[in-house]
């Protein structure tokens, strides 16, 4: 998993406001907030309702209708790192199922790993992101998990 896709995911490097796809210019992208389209395009592109959605990047879904009807408006920083979390996490699922429908469901479903938890719900912390992602790399190396 790259950054490239991760930034595809967010509606790319355009839509980003970046020249170069490398973490340090993912960074200031996120200092900046990301369009609330990257928001809209990550929403659907993972199945996402608005209530899900909200949760994944710690908005109620008041301010999350509020930032659709501002498209204009970037994000702030935190909601902006939240949503890269998730694309990140996203984006490692796709690599380690190599099924994009697999990965979304994967992402709804409870499991043992994370002691019964769904993923979406625990990537609303850095701690559970990087619990998550831990999962997926024992996963990937077919660790029972």
């Amino acid at each position: 998993m790259g950054d490239k896709e991760v930034v595809a995911l967010l509606g790319g490097r355009k839509a980003l406001g970046v020249t170069k796809t490398t973490r340090l210019s993912l960074a200031d992208a996120i200092r900046r907030g990301f369009p609330p389209d990257s928001l809209e395009r990550l929403a659907e592109t993972l199945g996402l309702n608005l209530q899900e959605m909200a949760n994944a990047v710690g908005l109620s879904t008041k301010t999350l209708s509020r930032r659709r009807k501002h498209p204009g408006r970037p994000l702030g920083a935190v909601e902006s790192d939240r949503l890269y979390r998730l694309a990140v996490v996203f984006a490692r699922a796709q690599e380690v199922f190599e099924d994009d429908e697999v990965a979304r469901e994967w992402l709804h479903t409870p499991q043992v790993g994370l002691g019964g938890r769904v993923p979406l719900e625990v990537l609303s912390t850095g701690a559970g992101a990087r619990e998550v992602e831990d999962l997926l790399g024992r996963i990937d190396y077919g660790v029972l998990s």
